[in-house]
């Protein structure tokens, strides 16, 4: 006969499936509001916070070469053994809002450390080696608060309502980081759209560039405030840490014995290695329209997260619509016309590619959904943490985009990006089922027992 799991006596929730969430309606909305909340804060600090467009023309004006414009982005990827690390050290569900809160005060203080940088010295090395410090700790922090993130909204929000949850926030998401890019424009070039404010307004360097990381330091510790504010269902039996090698080196043995999860991890790299072509885009600005990428940063962040936030409304009413694999293709479809589009549309429509490319900028919302639905709720935070340090390898990509575009041109750089984007959009097609679920032999205690409410 088989083991039945116990019914709860004081009135908690009973074990909840893969797809589902125990909590009442109320509080599943009140945590995708928080989920959303704390995305919207993420892209109000995103000139600073995505690393790549502001770290590259800061670079770019301090006169380095194209590759040590790109080794931010580098560090930054290259971190991304961190939410592993901290996914082993800190397993248990009811350590996940006090760990999701120290990443962002530790993201919060490094912010304003860059700032404070700026503004004390003018050499060229210790600013570049202070972003350099921000690029790694933001890998490492950032990929925590994503990785725990998703296991908020697994445990927090039901599958079926995912698509709304995702829709409110990289729909509305994306407008607070158009009005930060719009800003960072008039911060860095002086003017907006012609406009020139009056000279009292005015901030020069280095004390715009230091505005903004401030800004996102501001930004990440109301974020730390709202993790307090998660409801999240937690289990009766939580799971207990364990040696490294049965948790880190068993849990990689067990995403790759896992054909499904296996290669949602290897679409992810490559189309992430394929989108790392950016900051290349970014640079590709003076010989598309003879201006520095510097004089027109906020005016491309704009479009990159103004066509992200109508994409993103769009890409969540998908998924409700539809299954967890349609916004694979859309995403990596976006980002091959907007690889497509640099290579062949001229003069200042060439800018148009920086929103085309920023919708499908998504694939980092869909591409981390796919796994989290097919993942025990158990191991989302794990599996997330492998799909996030597989990034390292992307690490490699905006280096060598910048070598192939000083060894041959920029344009070269596109076509090796074109040539991803292609076989990645060819094996999802190929390979990767509609609907993924976690696997009954992956199941652990703590997803079948009953759960109570944090």
């Amino acid at each position: 006969m088989a083991d039945a799991t116990p019914e709860p006596t004081d009135g908690a929730a009973k074990p909840a499936s893969a797809d589902t969430c125990t909590l009442e309606p109320r509080l599943q909305n009140r945590n995708a509001l928080i989920f959303a909340g704390q995305i919207a804060l993420l892209y109000l600090a995103a000139p600073a916070l995505y690393v790549g467009f502001l770290q590259a023309g800061l670079c770019k004006r301090l006169h380095t070469s194209d590759t040590i414009a790109n080794l931010p982005s580098t560090i930054y990827l290259a971190m991304a053994f961190g939410p592993v690390a901290v996914a082993w050290l800190f397993p248990q569900a009811r350590l996940l809002k006090t760990v999701m809160g120290w990443g962002y005060i530790v993201t919060a203080f490094i912010g304003v450390g860059v700032a404070a940088v700026l503004v004390a010295t003018t050499s060229a090395t210790a600013i570049i080696g202070a972003l350099v410090v921000h690029a790694a700790v933001l890998g490492i922090t950032n990929g925590v608060v994503n990785v725990l993130g998703w296991e908020a909204l697994n445990r927090g929000v039901d599958a079926r309502l995912r698509g709304k949850a995702l829709g409110l926030a990289y729909g509305w998401g994306p407008g607070f980081a158009v009005i930060s890019s719009l800003g960072a424009q008039l911060l860095l070039d002086g003017k907006l759209f012609g406009w020139t404010p009056p000279a009292s307004l005015q901030m020069g360097y280095p004390y715009n560039y230091a505005f903004l990381y401030g800004g996102s330091g501001v930004c990440m510790a109301f974020a730390a405030y709202l993790t307090s504010l998660y409801q999240i269902p937690l289990p009766r039996v939580d799971v207990a840490r364990e040696s490294f090698q049965t948790a880190v080196i068993g849990g990689f043995k067990t995403v790759l014995r896992n054909r499904i999860l296996l290669i949602a991890c290897v679409a992810y790299l490559l189309v992430y290695c394929g989108n790392m072509v950016q900051n290349n885009m970014s640079i590709f600005t003076r010989e598309a329209v003879g201006r520095s990428p510097e004089d027109l940063a906020g005016y491309q962040l704009t479009l990159r997260f103004s066509f992200k936030m109508l994409c993103g409304f769009w890409l969540g009413w998908l998924l409700v619509r539809t299954n967890p694999k349609v916004p694979l293709l859309v995403t990596a479809g976006l980002q091959i016309a907007g690889v497509l589009w640099v290579l062949f549309v001229p003069g200042y429509w060439f800018l148009l590619a920086f929103g085309i490319n920023g919708a499908g900028e998504l694939f980092g919302v869909y591409y981390m959904n796919y796994p989290a639905q097919a993942s025990p709720r158990s191991q989302v935070r794990s599996n997330i943490a492998f799909l996030a340090l597989i990034s390292t390898f992307v690490g490699l990509s905006p280096v060598l985009y910048g070598w192939i575009s000083d060894t041959w041109s920029l344009r070269a750089s596109f076509w090796a990006a074109l040539v991803l984007l292609v076989l990645t959009t060819i094996m999802v097609i190929v390979a990767l089922p509609k609907n993924p679920k976690p696997r009954r032999e992956d199941m652990r205690e703590s997803d079948l027992a009953p759960e109570t409410l944090a």
